[in-house]
């Protein structure tokens, strides 16, 4: 794909943002998306290739926002992005693509193109018509009661630790009294990893800004067995 570009724009430059996305998993390529983009440069171009569909007939999308470039395929991971002043348009223009397009590499054939020429000013306009609906995924789960707060896992990060759907917004002003995930019981959030060095478990904000669940020097996912089905419970004083 950086060959891809490299021949089209030989002045363009990379930034990996992630290669840990689970294969397939919009979901978390959604939440890194979202959580990521307003730490990069005006004009920067994101080209996200998890794309289980690839090859089908789902649509090609490159959505402009304020003044950064998404290219991405139509099946969700973009929809955590959109709001009213977004402009989005169906990739469908193949002078753009590389010829042959194979089945099972749209990355390298349709996305790495297109954010070349578009890395050398081509239009956004000339990669196909103005869409105003796209795939959506719902959004994560938190519910907020008046004594606890009950939120879901989100992912996890390489180090194993498990990034939650409660932020720091949801604390704010309020005293908490425990924090549970299944068989186990955190008793307060930590200002830092290792001062819940002799826990089986931390809980912290991390710097998403979201409540994570921890393990110091240690892999969080494998103690929570079935974490992605666990609820986050917040208990309030």
């Amino acid at each position: 794909m950086k060959g891809v570009v490299k021949s089209i724009n030989p002045e363009a430059e990379f930034v990996d943002l992630s290669h840990t996305v689970r294969p397939g998993n919009i979901k978390e390529a959604a939440f890194i998306l979202s959580k990521s983009y307003k730490f990069f440069p005006k004009d920067s171009i994101f080209v996200i290739v998890v794309d289980p569909q690839v090859g089908s007939k789902r649509k090609i999308l490159c959505l402009q926002k304020e003044r950064q470039i998404f290219v991405a395929p139509d099946n969700g991971v973009l929809s955590w992005l959109i709001d009213v002043n977004c402009r989005i348009y169906s990739v469908s223009e193949e002078a753009f693509f590389l010829k042959p397009v194979s089945n099972t590499f749209h990355g390298r054939d349709i996305f790495s193109p297109v954010a070349a020429f578009l890395s050398r000013k081509l239009p956004i306009t000339f990669l196909g018509k103005k869409i105003k609906k796209i795939k959506e995924i719902p959004k994560p789960k938190i519910k907020i009661h008046k004594g606890f707060i009950e939120g879901e896992f989100i992912t996890k990060d390489s180090f194993g630790n498990l990034i939650t759907s409660i932020e720091e917004k949801h604390l704010k002003n309020r005293k908490i009294k425990r924090i549970r995930v299944g068989k186990f019981t955190i008793e307060k959030l930590s200002e830092s990893f290792e001062e819940a060095k002799n826990k089986k478990l931390g809980a912290i904000i991390d710097s998403f800004g979201n409540l994570e669940i921890f393990s110091y020097l240690s892999d969080a996912s494998q103690k929570i067995r079935g974490w992605e089905k666990e609820k986050v419970i917040v208990e309030l004083v």
